[in-house]
């Protein structure tokens, strides 16, 4: 064997081990972090399968979880770890409880999302996930408790909803076509709003993928208070995050001089991620790692979805 493709192959061997190496980090299961492993065929808990993925997910409704055999596995680890707790005179905290998960890259968002609602409600506020086989890139999902939420954050849902339904061919969204929804409310929670706000989606068109940018535009100015919301749509992934970059630069100088209120912080700080239930991880992927890159992680990325 020649000096070269004995290089090529201990490299070779070398990536492999170290993948496999990430791989059992993140799949071993400890007391305090379960592994949820969900691929399109079945899905399990600690490397127990607990059913099909077709059935017990993809067939329920997309506001109808939690997923019944999953919360119930999850609640039995949570029961047992807390009763080891009371036995050692520890105290058991439900905000800094965390689980892992791994989604295949072909499973739909749909179930993506089911699946860590489903978390949540068992008992699991903070999530570290992967998609795929990509175990360098972890994420982390840090979902709100009762304690961290606001009065406004309750039209967060309607709101996204609201946006996603006209990105299309669309420059702005008006104050006065949102507070069609609750007029007293929003009024409140959007007087003296500064905040960015921002929204991404995308949608395919002649098979190609048009990523659509909402935000709150006057939020990047000194004074100016809440007018609309601004719609840039984008076709390559590359002027997407130039536009991101940008805006997130003249944001961060804003902030510095503002003042957060409990809209802001529920609402504004965030990014939400919103897409239809059939679109799959793999597409999703690119634009969780690239705002990763941005700072937009743990409890400052959201996931909505359209049924």
């Amino acid at each position: 064997m020649t000096r070269l493709p004995c290089y090529i192959l201990i490299l070779s061997l070398f990536l492999l081990v170290a993948c496999d190496s990430d791989k059992n980090a993140f799949m071993t299961p400890s007391p305090n972090e379960p592994v949820v492993d969900v691929n399109v065929d079945e899905y399990s808990v600690n490397g127990n399968v607990l059913g099909k993925t077709a059935t017990d997910i993809s067939a329920i409704d997309i506001y109808s979880w939690p997923i019944l055999p999953l919360e119930g596995e999850l609640k039995k680890i949570i029961n047992a770890y807390l009763e080891r707790t009371l036995k050692n005179n520890q105290s058991y905290d439900f905000e800094a409880s965390t689980a892992k998960l791994r989604v295949d890259e072909n499973l739909p968002f749909g179930d993506f999302y089911k699946t860590f609602a489903t978390m949540y409600f068992a008992g699991y506020s903070k999530i570290k996930y992967v998609i795929g086989t990509d175990f360098k890139d972890i994420y982390n999902l840090k979902l709100p408790t009762e304690s961290a939420m606001c009065f406004c954050s309750g039209y967060s849902h309607g709101l996204a909803f609201l946006r996603y339904k006209h990105m299309r061919n669309r420059q702005k969204l008006s104050i006065d076509e949102i507070s069609a929804l609750d007029k007293g409310v929003l009024v409140e929670c959007f007087e003296d709003y500064n905040s960015l706000d921002l929204l991404l989606t995308f949608y395919r068109e002649d098979k190609e993928i048009n990523y659509v940018v909402s935000l709150n535009e006057d939020a990047l100015k000194e004074e100016g208070s809440f007018h609309e919301y601004k719609f840039y749509t984008f076709k390559k992934e590359t002027d997407l995050w130039k536009f991101l970059r940008e805006i997130c630069s003249k944001a961060e100088q804003q902030s510095q001089k503002k003042s957060a209120r409990c809209s802001s912080d529920l609402l504004g700080k965030q990014v939400t991620l919103i897409f239809e239930k059939d679109v799959l991880m793999k597409d999703i992927a690119p634009l969780i790692k690239g705002l990763k890159a941005y700072g937009y992680n743990e409890e400052k990325i959201n996931f909505d979805v359209v049924n």
